[in-house]
């Protein structure tokens, strides 16, 4: 017996994983298709329909359909792709801005405990995300790519938020040049 996907909607409200991945198999696909027309690239579109099931999944409990199952998720998916072609064009313009802070400093002087414990009270005040990609990228030692991957988002998103790293973490640590610089 195939359910319909009004069908799925109510058992995925109660928190059905199953009725869940028989929609996003079903529409997964097609919904990147869709994004694609907004976004202009296949890994962003992916990006919009992933971020969509997750906060579709998330918020499952509070969501009202109010028309059709289908026509809700090509909205959704329409709505956060226009969301996310604007945080993009925010971020690009941030990047040229910013574009200095992309580079870590070479002169660090990482023998210092004050600095140590300074430089870790700054990172886990980076957004969550962004502490994230740092991390991985700092400590793990893995390249934009590999984070990309690993993460499921595009290397541009990887560089954004090491952009955005860079600057808060040298905002929050310009006071203590003095324990940072040798």
């Amino acid at each position: 017996m195939e359910l319909t996907d009004l069908g799925l909607y109510k058992r995925i409200k109660r928190g059905n994983e199953l009725a869940f991945d028989v929609l996003f198999k079903k529409y997964y696909a097609p919904l990147c298709r869709f994004a694609v027309m907004f976004t202009r690239d296949n890994d962003n579109a992916e990006e919009v329909v992933q971020s969509f099931f997750v906060k579709l999944w998330q918020q499952r409990k509070k969501l009202k359909i109010n028309s059709s199952v289908k026509s809700y998720l090509y909205t959704s998916v329409r709505n956060t792709a226009l969301n996310y072609i604007k945080k993009e064009k925010t971020g690009s313009i941030y990047e040229k801005n910013y574009e200095v802070d992309k580079k870590e400093p070479e002169t660090i002087n990482w023998e210092n405990e004050d600095f140590n414990k300074i430089y870790k009270k700054a990172v886990e005040q980076l957004p969550d995300r962004t502490k994230q990609v740092f991390i991985l990228s700092k400590n793990e030692g893995l390249s934009y790519n590999e984070i990309a991957e690993y993460l499921q988002i595009t290397a541009k998103t990887v560089e954004n938020n090491m952009g955005i790293a860079f600057k808060k973490l040298r905002e929050f640590l310009m006071p203590y040049k003095h324990l940072v610089y040798e």
